[in-house]
């Protein structure tokens, strides 16, 4: 899973499984690339993760080594997430215990 992304056109990225629930010990990784001078925005239209032992991390670049933007977990509707410069990286990790029905973005 995972992979990387490029904007225009944009697209809608999901858990694995999506909308079947994701497997655990799972890592996926996602970087998402705009044109220079522009910014990356993601919007989520569903979320659910198993709270405090799944997550879905946002970074302010090209990698996991960028600022970290948000770490979410949980089951509520995160609000939409812009990036300082031109690529966002996105990891999502699980635990090897239980699984949730995922995630759906668009950026």
């Amino acid at each position: 899973c995972g992979g990387i992304l490029t904007a225009p056109p944009g697209g809608t990225v999901t858990s694995p499984n999506y909308p079947s629930n994701y497997g655990n010990d799972e890592n996926c990784g996602w970087l998402i690339t705009v044109p220079e001078g522009s910014r990356v925005l993601l919007t989520f239209d569903r979320f659910q993760l198993e709270d405090g032992f799944d997550y879905l991390t946002i970074y302010d670049g090209d990698s996991d080594n960028a600022t970290e933007l948000q770490r979410l977990t949980g089951n509520a509707i995160p609000d939409p997430i812009t990036s300082s410069s031109n690529q966002m990286f996105v990891r999502f990790t699980t635990n090897y215990v239980d699984t949730a029905q995922g995630f759906q973005f668009s950026y």
